[in-house]
């Protein structure tokens, strides 16, 4: 989907309100239009004939102003972002609505993703606002990104690739689905004792696709890898595709991560990364091995009892390769 949305409002900013306004993602079943305000304010519009906004799920914004009105011929919803310095993260946001909807077979469809993808990002931007990554959470995401470079890197998959399969953001079982392998990201400090800590009854059930555990062992350093420098290579690595770009980036604000944080430039050296294939004889909870009525777990692996599922990250590499 084209939904250079940045692109082209930079093109027309010298012009502003006098620009009118431009159609975006034409192939999506709602009309999408980008412009300027009066006041020279960047503006979202959606647009349907035949299916109205439902005025009560409209989330309020502390940046954002979303407005609604309908008319005999078009139900209209539009996003004004009033702080300019949020450019980025609003091109961001409605990159994401965009994309999100576009899977609808239907408008009511269409508006239905919308508005809850447009309730998700006030819930996370008011959680921005009042709270930061913990460590852990920090850890887990260096991890994530960590693994994101290796797959490109390493492993030579098309960064856009490797960005669309990383799943970690979007809440999905596992941090990372590419060629159909599945990969759960783990990190903790080589001073951690060394256990799997596994959240659910899904992250683990094997379902005869390749089913892959990545234990990242960082030590912190006064140089070496961080948030910064591993967002950084992964944009670099897609600097000619702006819609790989784009993902990229509303991928990283949905995992809570602020660029402008103090924690960015936090160092670690990567000290071992472990991979364990998982296939029927692994150890682990899944909902057909617990007994009935039990639907939630927490529960941790002892590493010293898996020593037999290692495998090297060569086969890892092998399998993403396809």
């Amino acid at each position: 989907m084209n939904s250079d949305f940045s692109g082209k409002w930079d093109e027309i900013s010298g012009r502003g309100h006098s620009a009118g306004r431009f159609r975006v993602c034409p192939d999506h079943l709602i009309d999408l239009f980008i412009g300027f305000s009066v006041a020279g304010e960047r503006e979202f519009t959606l647009e349907s004939s035949t299916v109205s906004f439902d005025a009560d799920e409209i989330p309020a914004f502390e940046n954002i102003v979303v407005h609604q009105a309908d008319d005999k011929e078009v139900h209209s919803l539009t996003l004004r972002l009033t702080d300019r310095g949020l450019t980025d993260l609003f091109s961001s946001i409605c990159w994401d609505l965009a994309e999100a909807s576009s899977v609808a077979e239907t408008q009511k469809g269409a508006i239905q993703i919308f508005g809850v993808r447009l309730s998700r990002w006030a819930e996370l931007l008011r959680r921005r606002r009042t709270s930061e990554l913990s460590f852990n959470e920090r850890l887990g995401l260096l991890g994530e990104l960590s693994m994101l470079v290796w797959a490109i890197d390493e492993c030579g998959v098309d960064a856009p690739l490797a960005v669309r399969g990383w799943r970690g953001p979007d809440g999905d079982t596992n941090d990372i689905g590419l060629n159909n392998v599945r990969i759960e990201v783990k990190a903790q400090l080589s001073t951690q004792r060394q256990t799997l800590k596994i959240s659910s009854l899904d992250q683990l059930n094997w379902d005869a696709r390749s089913l892959f555990i990545a234990v990242n062992r960082f030590c912190p350093s006064d140089e070496g890898l961080s948030l910064e420098s591993l967002s950084s290579t992964i944009f670099s690595r897609l600097e000619t595709n702006k819609a790989g770009l784009m993902e990229f980036q509303c991928k990283l604000i949905v995992a809570g991560y602020d660029s402008d944080a103090g924690y960015v430039g936090e160092t670690f050296n990567l000290e071992k990364l472990s991979v364990y294939r998982v296939d029927e004889n692994f150890p682990r909870l899944v909902p057909s091995n617990v007994p009935l009525g039990i639907t939630k777990v927490r529960y941790e692996i002892a590493c010293e009892t898996i020593k037999d599922f290692l495998v090297a990250p060569s086969e890892l590499e092998v399998q993403l390769n396809g």
